[in-house]
């Protein structure tokens, strides 16, 4: 328990949680203080020991029970009824005195699924789950982990014991019912043996270095992730905007020191006889640009938008001015939002508040003849548009004439389609009428391509 115990801390440690090794020692000895019988007063006593604040007891309640917890609560198991299971326990005995003893067969009849984890941690030695790193993988591991356990061999003795229970005079019944419990405690052996992978899976993501586990992040399809994925992928969207800006703040601070004009200088101090008496400074002039950012939400491309908010947002103070819309088939503005609300709470309220159909089909072309109409006299020549959008028209007419008027007014579009280039422009898509009048136009289906461009822009 101990070696398990440190295990915990470096997976807190991992996630940013500081533990020293006071605490480490501390968290040792409530452990052994209060033993394993009561599970509350376990997790309890380690949290007393290791958690400081609220953030850190949000990181702790999310990876003690890829540590600690059984596998007894991950299925309902099936179970003969006592008298069933005395005359079935005297039956297996007499067969492994025969035929040898096959203890998983005796669990999966007897319906003891606190005691499968054993035999899941044996095969899973066997298998090797060092390499589970992603969420992906969970299904071929499952099934290797699960067929490991040599089912036609498990099924032969299954056979030879019903068998054998008919000739000792067990009714059709009650062989229907042991039939019942085995096929019943087979699918809870792997749904335990899938529920184990997910637990390995998430703690070796928890073992690898801050710098790897961002890597990985950076370059998974948004499309793909699932939910706890997400979560993790907000934190690394604050977190890489964070540096982004901390970075820009730095250049800036440069930029601003005055630097020697030796002309200015020269001319200056000709009375002096060259001799520069009276130093003269150059200084240069910082000019943030403006952003507009018009994002797709319809079901295909709403996850790209959702960061791409939260980034720039997260980047707002770098920029002169930033202003938000999101669209379906029709435009609405949801910049107040972020300034009422936090940067988490205002990209939801964009999602579900701006007052447009969010299930309708897209319409690119109307949606740039509304912007044209509201919005376009507000856009100046520091004015970046970004838009998001796969340009899947639903065949509606794309009125390319709009991004030109809003081409010509701005100092450039850049587009961001999460999809592949070779999709573009088959069936509804029409990207190419829209990419000549953009200033670049790039795919973005990771957290890389939204850096990449943001940083690009500012």
């Amino acid at each position: 328990m101990e070696e398990r115990v440190l295990e915990f801390v470096k997976g807190l440690r991992g996630r940013g949680v500081p533990v020293s090794t006071a605490e480490s020692i501390d968290a040792l000895g409530a452990v052994a203080e209060v033993g394993l019988e009561d599970p509350e007063a376990f997790r309890a006593s380690l949290k007393a020991a290791l958690v400081k604040t609220r953030r850190d007891g949000a990181v702790f309640d999310e990876l003690f029970p890829l540590y600690f917890y059984g596998l007894e609560g991950c299925g309902e198991v099936a179970s003969p009824d006592e008298e069933l299971l005395a005359r079935l326990e005297e039956e297996l005995r007499a067969m492994a005195a025969q035929n040898g003893h096959n203890p998983l067969l005796m669990l999966l009849l007897a319906g003891r699924g606190g005691e499968f984890e054993s035999f899941i941690r044996a095969a899973a030695g066997a298998v090797g789950t060092s390499q589970l790193t992603t969420r992906m993988q969970v299904g071929m591991y499952t099934r290797r982990i699960f067929d490991s356990f040599d089912w036609e061999r498990m099924d032969e003795d299954f056979r030879e014991l019903q068998s054998r229970l008919r000739e000792s005079g067990w009714s059709e019944e009650e062989l229907a019912e042991l039939e019942r419990i085995y096929q019943a405690n087979r699918e809870a052996l792997r749904r335990q043996v899938r529920r184990y992978v997910e637990r390995e899976q998430a703690r070796n993501v928890d073992r690898l270095p801050n710098s790897e586990r961002m890597d990985r992040l950076m370059q998974r399809p948004l499309s793909t992730l699932d939910e706890q994925e997400l979560q993790q992928m907000r934190r690394a969207v604050d977190i890489l905007a964070r540096k982004l800006r901390n970075k820009l703040s730095l250049r800036e601070k440069r930029m601003r020191r005055d630097k020697l004009d030796v002309k200015a200088t020269l001319r200056r101090n000709m009375r002096h006889g060259g001799v520069p008496f009276h130093l003269v400074l150059r200084t240069r002039r910082l000019e943030k640009v403006e952003l507009m950012v018009l994002c797709d939400v319809s079901s295909s491309v709403a996850r790209v938008s959702q960061f791409m908010l939260q980034f720039v947002y997260t980047l707002q103070d770098c920029l002169a001015k930033v202003r938000s819309f999101v669209f379906v088939d029709e435009l609405g503005e949801v910049t107040s939002f972020f300034h009422e609300e936090e940067i988490e709470r205002g990209v939801r309220r964009a999602l579900t508040e701006a007052g447009i159909a969010y299930h309708a089909r897209s319409d690119f072309g109307y949606v740039f003849r509304q912007f044209c109409e509201r919005y376009l006299q507000d856009v100046g020549y520091r004015t970046y548009i970004l838009i998001i959008g796969d340009a899947r028209n639903n065949y509606n007419d794309p009125c390319a004439w709009a991004l030109e008027k809003m081409r010509d007014r701005s100092k450039g579009i850049i587009w961001l389609n999460p999809e592949t280039k070779p999709f573009w422009d088959t069936g509804d898509s029409v990207m190419s009428e829209y990419a000549p009048y953009c200033r670049e136009v790039r795919v973005c289906r990771t957290l890389r391509d939204l850096e990449d461009t943001v940083s690009s822009i500012i």
